[in-house]
C-alpha cells in the first residue's frame, strides 16, 4: 500500500512506494530532545520514499551516524536517514491515515522518559 504523509503546514510532502516494515518507537535522548517525547518512525527502504514538495526541507548531521530532515518553515520533524544501510525512517505521525501499520519494536528503551510506562 503506498503512503502518503507532510508536515504540518504542507512545505513538505512525500510518499512511500515500497515494502515498510513496521513502526519502530525509539525512546532513545536525541528523540526526546528533538520531538519532545519517544519518536515513532515508519522504516522504508530509502529509494521508495519520493519528495512530492521539498523546498522546505532541510537535513542536518544529528551524530555521527545519521541525518534528519525537517521543515524549515513549521519545524515538523519527518525523518532520520541513517548513513549505513538502506532505509529510512519515517515519522508515523507525519504519514497520512489510515497507515494499518503496528508498532513492532520499541527501541532505546532503557533511556524512555519517567513520565509514561511503554505498552506490554
Amino acid at each position: 500500500m503506498p503512503f502518503t504523509g507532510q508536515c504540518h503546514c504542507g512545505g513538505v510532502r512525500y510518499r512511500i512506494d515500497g515494502d515498510a516494515v513496521g513502526v519502530i518507537t525509539c525512546h532513545c535522548r536525541d528523540c526526546q530532545q528533538m520531538h519532545g517525547n519517544a519518536n515513532a518512525m515508519l522504516a522504508a527502504p530509502k529509494d521508495s520514499v519520493a519528495l512530492e514538495a521539498s523546498a522546505t526541507l532541510t537535513w542536518y548531521e544529528s551524530s555521527a551516524t545519521a541525518e534528519r530532515g525537517f521543515c524549515s518553515r513549521c519545524g515538523g520533524r519527518l525523518f532520520k536517514r541513517p548513513r549505513q544501510g538502506d532505509r529510512i525512517l519515517v515519522s508515523a505521525g507525519t504519514i497520512d491515515p489510515p497507515t494499518g501499520m503496528k508498532t513492532i519494536r520499541n527501541v532505546w528503551v532503557e533511556s524512555k522518559g519517567d513520565w509514561y510506562e511503554i505498552p506490554a
